[in-house]
């Protein structure tokens, strides 16, 4: 019997986010609802933001991004359709203690795209800024960014933004933010939140856990019951996207030294931005950052200790990639003489049959910004014998996918398919392609780390 090898671009899960932490500790910061009084009994609470990894080196091939490129998530929409997704921590929280949503704004970008253009930021911040004005006196503000963000004018959209609204909501409202590792930290940022962190897991599946922290957080120092301390080191380090859930790696161990930490006596939190490295700035770099419960001193000599064991380990944060002729060698020598690959269940020792093998070509990676036209891997897969049956996702080629919704359900199709954007991405595969389905590519997952997240194809 042949076996079914699915091949996914793994690094695409990573851009949509889970509901459930792997590592988070319980929630101590349920504020006694009396302590509340002196702002309001119902916490009145905006989620506002413009969410958007940047990729400059997309700029010159694509163009700014401008308002039209990106999803906008306006009043009731907030509520309604973050819920219980990953960037909807806040969401869920404002719901679970009845604190009041107020009718927010996100602009939001699905993918890593190229540097926000300088009038569409001017236009989106004044309606971000306008929705605070409208909404005043407002206890919690929950920024939606993700960390990474550039303005052609600025490499600190995060900062630049938050900046902006404390002018507008004044000192006593809590401006409070939890966002993607793969981004950094600012000191306009530290200067104008109240609380900040990081998930600590790449795949993102802590993102709803942490921005749930964020906010009771915020409440916490709204009732008196919390001061935190925050300090934060650059570390001159540029790391590739490294899974923290593979054990012994230095993502890995780097998310366990975390935790140590933060485990350690009036430690409120501590993350690391593992930076972005797709972007040209003064800001990519490794960002470790501890914050104190009201001990400044105890957060510098922290989070240099942690800067310090990322410089020690510096080499081990190296990725080492394979050749596609050792992969594919490594996949056939996965694969039993009937064409299986057999696993065992890690817990119970339970044979699982059937079970595809994955290959992530993280050189072609659309998550970070790269076309997603690339033809390597799959010329590997076609010319590779005894691979059995395979299934292929993805590749950018809207000419091919034109022609094929042209053609319609069941046709045959003369095809030359990918390599069309980019140099490095090969060659186009002249073939003939049958049309399966045909589909608009919009989606929202089911399940998995991007579970209730709205997807794109």
């Amino acid at each position: 019997m042949k076996r079914n090898i699915a091949l996914f671009f793994i690094v695409i899960i990573s851009l949509f986010f889970a509901v459930q932490p792997a590592f988070a500790k319980e929630h101590k910061y349920q504020v006694n609802s009396q302590k509340l009084e002196k702002h309001s009994q119902k916490l009145r609470v905006s989620y506002v933001g413009f969410f958007h990894e940047t990729n400059t080196y997309l700029t010159e091939g694509m163009g700014e991004t401008t308002l039209d490129r990106m999803r906008i998530f306006r009043g009731d929409q907030i509520k309604k359709q973050l819920k219980g997704t990953a960037i909807g921590g806040a969401v869920d929280v404002c719901e679970e203690n009845g604190w009041e949503l107020l009718p927010g704004l996100l602009y939001y970008i699905d993918w890593c795209f190229s540097t926000v253009n300088d009038q569409a930021w001017k236009d989106a911040k004044k309606e971000i800024l306008d929705t605070l004005k409208s909404q005043l006196p407002i206890d919690i503000v929950y920024l939606g960014v993700h960390g990474a963000g550039m303005v052609n004018s600025t490499p600190d959209l995060e900062g630049d933004l938050a900046e902006s609204v404390r002018e507008i909501v004044g000192k006593e409202t809590m401006i409070v933010w939890s966002g993607d590792l793969h981004g950094k930290i600012t000191e306009k940022m530290k200067d104008n939140m109240n609380f900040f962190s990081a998930c600590k897991e790449y795949p993102h599946m802590d993102m709803n856990a942490s921005a749930r922290d964020a906010m009771y957080r915020g409440a916490a120092i709204l009732a008196g019951e919390s001061n935190p301390t925050p300090a934060y080191r650059k570390v001159p380090l540029m790391m590739g996207m490294s899974n923290t859930e593979e054990k012994g790696t230095f993502a890995n161990r780097l998310k366990e030294k975390c935790i140590e930490i933060e485990k350690r006596p009036s430690v409120i939190n501590c993350s690391v931005m593992h930076g972005f490295p797709y972007q040209d700035s003064n800001f990519c770099g490794v960002f470790p950052m501890v914050t104190t419960e009201n001990n400044p001193k105890l957060a510098d000599e922290l989070v240099d200790e942690l800067a310090q064991w990322i410089w020690d380990h510096r080499k081990e944060s190296i990725l080492p990639l394979e050749t596609l002729d050792k992969t594919m060698g490594t996949v056939l020598a996965m694969l039993d003489k009937d064409g299986h690959y057999v696993r065992k269940q890690p817990t119970k020792g339970d044979i699982i049959d059937h079970t595809p093998i994955v290959i992530g070509d993280a050189a072609d990676n659309p998550g970070g910004g790269a076309g997603g036209g690339g033809t390597h891997l799959l010329k590997a897969l076609m010319e590779t014998k005894g691979l059995g049956k395979v299934a292929f996702m993805s590749i950018h080629d809207p000419e091919t996918a034109k022609a094929a919704a042209a053609a319609g359900v069941g046709a045959t199709i003369d095809v030359s398919l990918g390599g069309k954007f980019e140099k490095l991405a090969g060659e186009p595969i002249k073939t003939k392609a049958y049309v399966k389905s045909i589909s608009d590519g919009n989606e929202t997952v089911r399940g998995g780390t991007a579970f209730n997240g709205p997807f794109q194809l």
